[in-house]
């Protein structure tokens, strides 16, 4: 207690000294404590990122010769057929969604189809009977599909496809009105089989195709008819089918890794008939910014914290040569070394306390004006991407348990302009996201407080040791001469 006292008395008495250690300790913990913040405030705005875009990673069919159960033939007509014999199941789907981790799940095929409705006909003149066919886009569930989650389309009537639905269907509102259809309506499908279905949504879009584009009758948006699994499986017959690709959505892309590295671990699953894949890059994109920030902000807290303690034991040697006779005063009265440098260490904390509070106000002043123009980042709003509209499925003859993946001979197409033979370009928003960015504010709290204090201690321990060597490792009689 001695010490601390005269410490204190110390501090008081020699007011000049004080004042040039506490704004020496003001400047380093304004510092530290902004990029504290700013750190702090980067990672909140990668967490949020991370929730607002996720990730997400393909199952797809391997069509090619390292997959055991692919099937090519020559179709008889001048073209080919790609087929094979262990589609994307709904049991697959099931055991992936099991994994921790996974959110929900995007399974869709496309199916060229002719219908009893009146369709509105695109600008690109097909050969045949294409110009009448549409596509039957089958969906695990429409909600959780890429048209809808994208914008494109917005269910505005009925119930989307979901669950245990069967021989269901959503169509647009333009073709509802085309032909007078209403939700309850039946309206009949046709490929290798006629079944009918029911309309239990109506959707709108939101997005519509670029006016000048070019666009066959079964890509227009308006001709879009989702159904569900059991109106496929009776478009075929009694034939198992399955999906090409099922999109699953992660709710953390920093785990994206992990998570497919336990789908990939699934033993059930003959993963020779499927390849797995990864997208994470629009979060990587957006993320970059953030991570970059982070790095700059930790080497300029360490380079703050460095400079900070050279600065301050400097000063504290030079205060420490100064003292010499006061030092061997208290050596001659019985204080040892241990007692006269923890009075110079209560001195340099008990400053340091009123210097620590003072930069929370003045740290929070610094952080808001520096963040302002660090966490301005572009973040991409939207990524493209496109649906792999070129793949119509189809049941192989004499394969009943077979899915067949048919590509028909270009010249049943016309001369189509590339990315014109997709499905339209998706346009994913992160607005939530961006809306995140905007709400976070760089503050500081107990944490940081916290943070700083642990950061002070060390830096003034590590000062008033230093500045204490070369006086404290002197003899008393050597003290003594120097006194004289």
């Amino acid at each position: 207690m001695k010490a601390i006292r005269r410490a204190y008395l110390y501090v008081i008495r020699k007011k000049g000294k004080s004042v040039l250690i506490f704004v020496i300790l003001l400047i380093m913990a304004t510092f530290v404590l902004t990029g504290l913040s700013i750190q702090k405030a980067s990672q909140e705005a990668q967490k949020n990122l991370r929730e607002a875009l996720g990730g997400e990673f393909c199952i797809t069919v391997e069509l090619s010769e390292s997959n055991p159960y692919f099937r090519m033939d020559d179709d008889g007509e001048g073209g080919f057929e790609l087929y094979t014999e262990l589609p994307i199941t709904e049991d697959l789907i099931n055991a992936v969604m099991e994994t921790e981790g996974i959110e929900k799940y995007d399974a869709s095929a496309q199916t060229l189809v002719s219908t009893n409705m009146a369709v509105f006909p695109g600008n690109v003149p097909l050969k045949g009977d294409l110009n009448q066919k549409v596509y039957a886009r089958t969906v695990a569930g429409t909600e959780n599909n890429s048209f809808f989650q994208s914008g494109i389309m917005e269910l505005t009537e009925g119930d989307h496809i979901a669950g245990k639905v069967y021989n269901a269907a959503v169509i647009s509102r333009d073709l509802a009105d085309l032909n007078n259809l209403k939700i309850g309506d039946v309206i009949s499908l046709q490929a290798d089989k006629e079944t009918e279905v029911r309309v239990i949504g109506i959707y709108e879009i939101r997005k519509p195709d670029p006016a000048f584009a070019s666009i066959a009758t079964y890509e227009k948006l308006e001709n879009q008819i989702f159904i569900d699994t059991a109106a496929l499986h009776d478009l075929f017959g009694d034939k198992t089918v399955g999906f090409f690709e099922v999109a699953f959505m992660v709710n953390d892309p920093a785990r994206l890794d992990g998570i497919m590295s336990e789908v990939e671990s699934l033993s059930d699953i003959d993963w020779r008939a499927f390849q797995v894949t990864a997208d994470n890059q629009t979060y990587l994109d957006a993320a970059a910014p953030l991570q970059k920030l982070q790095a700059l902000v930790s080497s300029i807290i360490w380079v703050i914290v460095l400079v900070s303690a050279v600065i301050l034991s400097l000063v504290l040697i030079m205060w420490g040569r100064s003292r010499i006779h006061e030092t061997g005063v208290f050596l001659s009265l019985g204080i040892g070394k241990a007692g006269i440098i923890g009075q110079y260490l209560a001195e340099v904390l008990m400053i340091a306390a009123l210097a620590f509070g003072c930069s929370y106000f003045t740290g929070n002043t610094v952080a808001g004006r520096i963040a302002d123009g660090l966490l301005q980042q572009d973040i991409p709003s939207t990524r493209e991407g496109q649906l792999n509209d070129n793949v119509v499925f189809d049941v192989k003859e004499g394969y009943g348990d077979d899915v067949v993946v048919s590509i028909k001979d270009d010249s049943a197409l016309p001369d189509v302009p590339s990315g014109q033979d997709t499905a339209p370009e998706m346009e994913v928003s992160i607005d939530g996201a961006e809306a995140d960015m905007e709400q976070i504010s760089v503050t500081i709290g107990f944490y940081n407080m916290l943070q700083l204090c642990f950061i002070g201690i060390a830096v003034i321990v590590l000062s008033v040791g230093v500045s204490s060597m070369s006086v404290m490792r002197l003899k008393p009689r050597e003290i003594l001469s120097k006194m004289s």
